[in-house]
């Protein structure tokens, strides 16, 4: 009799929405967000707290980018072509040199895009300091144009390789070949700016000190010239260089 009147009752519940199943199962759905927004905070954290500015690898100028990868591509693919080869064979090594250009400028400028810190990962210490040193908006700027030159770059291999796929003599996959690379080139080129900008802020960042901005810190601060240096000396093992005049201290010193 029991079984059968809880059996008869569950119908009623779930129809009425009564039954605590209902409140079960939003306290079930609430601690499983929690838990997942937990988890993402934790693993942002950590991101922002062990990121190492000092691994950020050189950004060459433009005309160096530009001659490290033909000059790879020159070593790495094959250099001659006879008018005897049959078409097939010859699409196939114009073809394997615009892929390998291409493949070289999309893998060295993902490196860079890499290596540099997204404002948002890191600490808002770092962030914030980054911005009043490099200015944010132009330091987003010039990561923006590389990304940007990236995906124009990956446009002309992938165009380029299809119409070599019908080309129909040496002349035209010979013409077809310079004009992608002579394109990748131009679009390199007009990076400059934004190449030398980065190496710029990248030789800056290798120099700022190592700062857990989780552990208690004090900051010095204050007018020039009354021994902020000289009381960092004291009080810990900083070697800090003091002189007789203002604006000796030019960067951030940790003790």
């Amino acid at each position: 009799p029991a079984q059968r009147r809880i059996t008869a009752a569950a119908p009623t519940s779930a129809r009425t929405g009564t039954g605590s199943t209902a409140p079960t199962l939003a306290v079930d759905q609430a601690r499983q967000s929690c838990e997942r927004e937990r988890k993402h905070h934790t693993r942002t954290f950590v991101r922002m707290v062990v990121y190492n500015f000092k691994k950020i690898e050189t950004v060459p100028s433009a005309q160096d980018f530009i001659d490290v990868v033909l000059s790879k591509t020159q070593r790495k693919t094959p250099t001659v072509v006879h008018p005897g080869y049959n078409i097939v064979r010859i699409r196939q090594f114009y073809m394997r040199k615009v892929k390998y250009t291409h493949m070289n400028y999309h893998e060295k400028l993902t490196q860079i895009l890499t290596d540099f810190p997204r404002l948002d990962d890191i600490h808002p210490f770092y962030a914030d300091l980054v911005n009043v040193l490099y200015d944010r908006d132009h330091f987003k700027l010039a990561l923006g144009a590389l990304n940007l030159a990236k995906q124009l770059i990956d446009k002309v291999g992938r165009e380029y390789v299809k119409l070599l796929k019908y080309g129909d003599s040496l002349y035209r996959c010979k013409c077809l070949k310079r004009a992608a690379l002579g394109r990748m080139c131009t679009i390199m080129k007009r990076q400059k700016g934004a190449l030398e900008y980065l190496e710029q802020v990248r030789q800056h960042m290798m120099r700022l000190p190592a700062i857990d901005p989780n552990t208690r810190t004090v900051i010095i601060a204050g007018y020039p010239n009354v021994g902020k240096s000289s009381f960092m000396n004291r009080v810990t093992r900083a070697n800090v260089d003091v002189q007789p005049y203002a604006f000796t201290t030019k960067s951030l010193y940790v003790g």
